[in-house]
């Protein structure tokens, strides 16, 4: 009687140890497995998260490169730096939308590209390349002569945008600064031998001219709207 009764004591002990056993083999199991996922979900993040662009003012914003193109008519890469912002970029559109910060130039031979803008704290609103005209000699490929952008700082809502309209060649390396607060370009084209650009500036209209090879301005004016009823007559 009592030796059964030993025997039961062993059995429950060796039942207690398998199921200790048992529970230790699932917990190292699953510390294997999730230790291999997390890596795994590390390398797929750092995939995700591209190349790292180096601003201590922009250490926390999603930055990344776009698909590079080539300037018309050069040899001269582009890339735009854009910045994914979650929220409402319109009135019909939600989630993420992006937004071009920095624009980055990559010239043949050389080891470093350039950037556009000194920061990453800007919006580039809108732009445009003035390239040279070829109806003449329909043989004759397009060139880019140089670039308009419309550029603004990070602000917040409640304050008001100030936008610089910017004139630069190719290479980003010829920089002009045409007007501050600028709201709209309304043509920017390359005519009678000069680059003209006509926007739209504290609620007057400009038109501008500048030297194609140069870019040094040539004359600037204003130019006056008249009313319906004046035109009429």
């Amino acid at each position: 009687m009592k030796s059964q009764q030993f025997f039961r004591y062993v059995w429950r002990v060796n039942a207690l140890l398998i199921l200790v056993a048992a529970g230790a083999v699932l917990f190292g199991v699953a510390v294997v497995l999730g230790t291999e996922f997390g890596n795994k979900a590390s390398r797929a993040r750092e995939a995700e998260t591209g190349i790292a662009i180096e601003d201590d003012a922009s250490s926390n914003a999603r930055l990344s490169l776009g698909r590079a193109s080539i300037v018309e008519g050069t040899d001269v890469l582009r890339v735009d730096l854009s910045y994914n912002r979650e929220g409402s970029g319109g009135f019909s559109s939600s989630g993420t939308y992006a937004e071009t910060r920095n624009i980055l130039f990559i010239e043949r031979g050389q080891k470093t590209g350039r950037w556009l803008l000194p920061d990453n704290d800007h919006v580039i609103e809108d732009s445009s390349d003035i390239t040279s005209d070829t109806d003449d000699k329909p043989a004759t490929p397009k060139r880019t002569i140089a670039t308009v952008a419309l550029v603004k700082p990070v602000l917040r809502p409640t304050e008001p945008a100030s936008a610089t309209l910017l004139l630069f060649d190719p290479t980003g390396r010829k920089i002009v600064e045409v007007a501050a607060n600028v709201r709209e370009i309304h043509l920017a084209v390359l005519s009678a031998g000069e680059l003209t650009i006509l926007y739209e500036r504290k609620q007057h209209l400009f038109l501008a001219a500048f030297d194609p090879a140069t870019l040094a301005k040539r004359s600037e004016r204003e130019i006056a709207i008249p009313s319906p009823t004046n035109a009429a007559h």
